[in-house]
């Protein structure tokens, strides 16, 4: 079971898209390297406030988590997380400060009432007071926090509405372009159904002893192209792939692109009702029944209509948003205090 999370209600690029993309270009700043901002672990300063390390690392791991929820990084870029998150949480910090300080300055105020129902929305998500509190606690939270943490982000959408409200609506010609011009997004890869018998072969065994069992299955698919037995029977009776075994060896379906080259190969490149010829793999050997093979096919516009329009409204936001941030950042002095070098000095994983 996955834990439930506080990140979703509690910090900044909940409300607000990330701002930079991990690998694009650095922003403008000023890079000052002190003594005093490494003892303190200030990261960056701008506006009188202080974006630190922890908070820095605290924001980054749930980049990270976000990013591992939606499958949008790899195995490799989450264990370097502190490193390849760190511009990203970095901007995402930077653009909290500006945008709490333009509520600031256009005097806006959190309403207590949505402040108090957020906070209590937020604990209806937990199955009790105690699992609540154990989940605030494992993520170094107290209440006054995390009711700063909504009034934050609160503010941040106050000031961000009429940005939001001047952008033009996604109209069906911007769905239909995005639909032509990205078609990998919507391409089924070509599929099959298929039943196996499967007998293993030892890591140890000789080549004397893969000879054997290899034509020992050759024997079994000579069996069933004459009607000796049905290839059911002979799953059922031979396979060592006990859990498909009792059904006939049944492999559901099957996509292009997830199963081992050597039984892609023998599947995708024969006919429905037939045969393969007996294929090797790794595991040992396999006789393949293809029943069915459906080919690529793409998903109709009316379909995934929806999803674009989402997609689009949602990105339309995000680039709206960086524009207005940038505006905000063209005015205010940041000061780096360690630079990107050093971070990734200590915090690169060997």
């Amino acid at each position: 079971m996955i834990r439930r999370s506080l990140v979703p209600m509690v910090i900044f690029f909940a409300c607000l898209p990330v701002m930079q993309s991990a690998g694009q270009s650095k922003p403008d700043v000023k890079v000052v390297a002190t003594a005093q901002a490494a003892a303190e672990d200030v990261i960056v300063r701008l506006l009188g406030e202080t974006i630190t390390e922890k908070q820095i690392l605290s924001t980054i791991n749930q980049l990270a988590a976000r990013a591992q929820q939606q499958q949008q990084a790899t195995p490799q870029q989450l264990q370097q997380k502190d490193t390849y998150f760190y511009r990203d949480a970095v901007e995402t910090l930077i653009g909290s400060v500006l945008l709490k300080n333009e509520g600031k300055a256009k005097n806006i105020v959190a309403d207590k009432t949505k402040i108090d129902g957020t906070y209590q929305s937020l604990k209806g998500q937990f199955p009790n007071e105690e699992a609540f509190q154990k989940a605030m606690q494992g993520q170094g939270l107290a209440e006054p926090e995390v009711r700063k943490s909504i009034e934050d982000n609160l503010i941040i959408q106050m000031v961000l509405e009429p940005v939001f409200q001047a952008i033009p609506a996604t109209t069906d010609a911007d769905i239909q372009k995005f639909y032509d011009e990205n078609p990998k997004y919507f391409e089924g890869p070509e599929q099959a159904h298929a039943a196996h018998i499967f007998m293993r072969v030892d890591r140890a065994a000789t080549p004397e002893q893969k000879a054997e069992i290899k034509q020992k299955l050759e024997g079994i698919r000579s069996d069933i192209e004459s009607k000796k037995i049905t290839f059911a029977e002979a799953a059922a009776k031979y396979s060592d792939d006990k859990q498909n075994a009792q059904t006939g060896g049944d492999l559901g379906a099957l996509k292009r692109g997830e199963l081992v080259p050597p039984l892609e190969n023998a599947i995708f490149s024969a006919k429905p009702g037939t045969l393969t010829p007996v294929a090797e793999t790794e595991f040992g050997f396999h006789v393949i029944s293809v029943i069915e093979v459906k080919p690529a096919s793409k998903t109709p516009l009316a379909q995934v209509k929806p999803n674009i329009q989402q997609f689009l409204d949602q990105k339309a936001k995000q680039d709206a948003t960086r524009k207005y941030i940038d505006g905000l950042k063209a005015k205010t002095k940041i000061e780096t205090l360690v630079s990107d070098e050093e971070w990734n000095k200590r915090h690169s994983i060997k």
